[in-house]
């Protein structure tokens, strides 16, 4: 519904309609001159979204996320596709309209009312034409042929002669099969605006002595010279739900500016003093300012508008404490505060990117936000995300890392230096910096993925590519840090027999075993971890969603060629065996391996978090999954159930938090067992407290330690030694239970067995759980619950979860896999999603109740 001008109309009814290459552009054969027909009728679609999601809702392909259904689907990215969308507009006098197509996944001719208005390559920058004068009155149609999809490197490949700028992951990763979308992923609108029509803007807020003051760049296309006299600028808020106005100008156009009679820039600063600041989450809050630029006529009529957020803080990228010489600087600060980097790497949503909604990326930047992330990887093997991404982090206080689309290949990583490349690198790049530099999110730029040069050695400004960009964002969004890639070396990945070359590091990604992985973490001296890992299976219930019955049993990737089609680097079979002994079920074989990935995470996050600010953070690869897999290195499903991973992940990144440091995860019966007790703080200074409880497998206590330590504000520290003499008749496994204050408790598993050590804890006798719901609300959209959950038996009872009947919503408790001893209650406070209708049915299980979990 038209609201006045300025205002864009957004096009959702469209239909699509396959082609065979070229068809369309002959229409009629030359031998018959009949009509050309389509591959497919037309079909209801969804812009934005996929092809391949309208193609399933039409019956056209079966869920290419079902089995390996997806091998039946490949067809679909070697078609053309026709998109088209009818629509009825009346302009007013002085109106002026444009066609804009936010996101032509890949390369589209567009027509309006059977004129050609273009062609457009290229995922990440919009194409936008004018067509005021071939609008009609009532019908119009708005077309757009896309071709087939570019052949592209995959994974494997070479970086070098990479040729275009579509998302390279769909083309097959470790994480995703090869699924190669087309559409239009992003919105298309009719935009209207009178005489004149802003291009770009640029926000920049600075600090000084408590001062804020806001710098407003805004460019613009006029029709004439006189179409627009002024820029008004309006500060509003500090808070993003306030209306009140906090400062306004006014400013004339700049006419040195000036490049030709039509274009027109405007430059304007307005000051508040003492404006609330924006801190990075976990470090304060995230107050937002409202912002609303208007292109302003002769007559006072508003010709065009733009809105926008901004938020006032000073982020710097200093050296890292003891650094090597010639080390970038990866140590942030904010507000003057010291920052320890929480981060995780992001992979694309979806494989099917297009169809990515609103909530689901809300509901995505609160599982950050929840899981004490303070910074985001946003991978250059993806996407540059739609804006609706950036406005979460923003608002939840996720910095931003954004790389530019480029990514290793494996056999070569070097950036390509084909000259139609560039060309498109450039473009994707001034529009991403002029889209994404107003968010107060967005903390630093990056080249890419893992490029290299000719040796190995990760990349830097030297190399032509990465030179442009360099000079891209100097241009324009000048202050922004810039790394060359990520890693940024000398070492690419991490190796401690190389001491002092680890300054941005990548890898590993797998467990290193019971005494291996303790030992590489112990003695790393990265200065940035920025990629790593562990795999996991997913949930049970994700797996009944997408693998056929058949296939519901424990297997490997090498056996099945189903599992293979879902996770093929990622088998833990073999690991998990030797760690618990033969799998009794399928469950079974979940529990074990996601207990391994969360053990591997957690004594990385914490090893490197000892070492703060030494090292100055970790970036965990990887938070989620555009693809359901059997196994991963993602901590959170497709489906969305976060793995025991994520939660290890949210405690070591907690405000305050106890780790311990020891050497193998194999003890011996009447030994002592000794680890060292490390304090974090990432708050105010002051005295923690801690305890520790080492009891056996029947849930006796047979050590207890405790103390206290200053300690200063955003710190680690050393605060003693647990000692422990194990029990000459001690057998299996034994666990210590390590807590700071009221937080929640992290429990250490070791064993004292050598063949499969930890099969006990899958054996253990039934443990009795009895709970209580205690209270129950819903605000936002969530359901909140409280739960009283009592281990009434006399079994320690090993990782206790709740769970939704049928598995198929996501739960969040920072209580998730909690052991509980004999007699221990616990309260567990939990959310998911509301919904209509009757609320899941909640239960709690643990890993020996005596019950198949969901």
């Amino acid at each position: 519904m038209r609201t006045g001008t300025p205002c864009m109309i957004a096009l959702r009814d469209w239909e699509a309609k396959s082609f065979y290459p070229h068809v369309p552009h002959l229409g009629n054969s030359m031998e018959t001159g009949g009509e050309l027909l389509g591959v497919t009728d037309w079909i209801p679609a969804e812009v934005p979204g996929s092809i391949q999601r309208d193609l399933h809702r039409a019956g056209w392909i079966e869920d290419p996320y079902f089995g390996m259904n997806s091998l039946k689907s490949e067809w679909v990215e070697n078609r053309w596709w026709m998109y088209r969308s009818f629509f009825e507009l009346e302009l007013s006098e002085g109106e002026r309209a444009y066609a804009t197509l936010r996101g032509i996944d890949y390369k589209g001719h567009v027509y309006l009312n059977q004129t050609y208005l273009g062609v457009h390559e290229g995922m990440f920058e919009p194409a936008s034409y004018p067509v005021t004068e071939l609008l009609r009155r009532g019908r119009n149609e708005l077309t757009v042929l896309l071709e087939h999809a570019p052949d592209e490197m995959g994974q494997i490949g070479y970086t070098s002669r990479t040729k275009t700028q579509k998302s390279r992951f769909s083309y097959k990763w470790d994480f995703t099969t090869r699924i190669v979308p087309l559409g239009l992923w992003d919105d298309v609108a009719i935009e209207i605006t009178r005489g004149a029509r802003i291009r770009d803007v640029q926000v920049r807020p600075f600090l000084k002595a408590g001062v804020g003051e806001v710098f407003v760049r805004v460019n613009a296309d006029a029709e004439s010279p006189s179409a627009v006299v002024a820029c008004r600028v309006t500060l509003y808020g500090g808070e993003a739900t306030e209306a009140g106005i906090a400062a306004t100008a006014v400013a004339p156009a700049v006419r040195n500016c000036i490049r030709d009679e039509g274009e027109h820039s405007f430059e304007c600063a307005l000051r508040l003093e003492r404006p609330k600041l924006w801190y990075p989450n976990g470090s304060g809050s995230q107050p937002l300012y409202r912002v609303r630029v208007e292109l302003l006529q002769e007559d006072g009529i508003v010709s065009d508008a733009w809105h926008g957020r901004t938020g006032f803080r000073q982020l710097e990228w200093t050296d890292n404490a003891d650094a090597p010489e010639g080390a970038l600087p990866y140590a942030l600060r904010v507000n003057g505060q010291a920052v320890y980097i929480k981060g995780v790497n992001l992979t694309p949503l979806d494989a099917l990117y297009g169809t990515v909604d609103r909530e689901r990326y809300e509901r995505v930047v609160r599982w950050l936000k929840r899981a004490n992330v303070n910074l985001v990887r946003v991978w250059g093997g993806g996407l540059i995300e739609k804006e609706v991404f950036y406005d979460c982090c923003d608002e939840a206080g996720i910095l931003i890392w954004q790389e530019f689309i480029q990514s290793s290949s494996g056999i070569d990583n070097i950036p390509s230096k084909d000259e139609g490349f560039l060309g498109l690198l450039e473009r994707t790049a001034i529009h991403a910096l002029k889209t994404k530099r107003n968010h107060v999110s967005l903390g630093c730029w990056s080249g890419g993925n893992e490029l290299t040069n000719a040796d190995g050695v990760p990349v830097a400004d030297e190399d032509a590519n990465i030179a442009m960009l360099k000079r891209l964002v100097e241009r324009y969004d000048p202050g922004r840090r810039f790394f060359p890639s990520s890693a940024s070396g000398p070492n690419e990945f991490l190796r401690i027999e190389e001491p002092g070359r680890n300054h941005d590091v990548h890898g590993p990604w797998k467990y290193g075993g019971p005494t291996g992985h303790y030992t590489v973490y112990n003695a790393s001296d990265s200065l940035l971890h920025s990629e790593f890992g562990a795999d996991g299976c997913c949930a049970y219930a994700s797996m009944a969603r997408f693998l056929p019955s058949r296939d519901l049993v424990v297997t490997s990737m090498k056996e099945n060629a189903t599992w293979r089609h879902h996770g093929e680097w990622w088998c833990t079979l073999d690991r998990d065996r030797e760690l618990f002994g033969p799998f009794a079920s399928l469950s079974q074989f979940v529990r074990a391996s996601q207990w391994t990935q969360a053990e591997a995470i957690r004594y990385a996050l914490e090893a490197n978090r000892r070492r703060k600010f030494r090292n100055s953070g970790s970036i965990v690869w990887q938070f989620n999954e555009p693809f359901p897999n059997a196994s991963c290195t993602s901590l959170v499903d497709y489906y969305g159930h976060p793995k025991m991973a994520y939660y290890a992940m949210l405690r070591s990144y907690a405000p305050k938090h106890a780790s311990l440091r020891y050497e193998s995860l194999l003890q011996r019966a009447g030994g002592t067992f000794r680890a060292d007790v490390y304090l974090h703080n990432s708050l105010e200074a002051g005295e923690l407290e801690w305890k520790a409880a080492c009891f056996d497998a029947g849930g006796v206590v047979f050590t207890e330690e405790g103390g206290a330590a200053n300690a200063s504000q955003s710190s680690s520290i050393l605060a003693g030694t647990l000692a422990a003499e194990l029990p000459e008749t001690l057998r299996g496994v034994f666990a210590v239970r390590l807590q700071v204050e009221r937080q929640e408790p992290e429990t250490y598993v070791f064993s004292v067995e050598e063949e499969a050590p930890f099969a006990e804890m899958l054996r253990a006798p039934v443990a009795i759980l009895r709970w209580t719901m205690k209270d129950r609300e819903a605000r936002e959209g969530q359901a909140y619950e409280r739960y009283e959950v009592e281990n009434a038996g006399a079994s320690v009872a090993w990782y206790v979860e709740a769970q939704a009947d049928g598995g198929t919503i996501a739960l969040f408790s920072p209580q998730q896999f909690a052991v509980l001893l004999p007699g221990e209650r616990r309260i567990f406070e939990l959310s998911y999603e509301a919904r209509t209708g009757e609320r899941p049915e909640i239960a709690f299980r643990c890993w020996n109740s005596g019950e198949t979990p969901y």
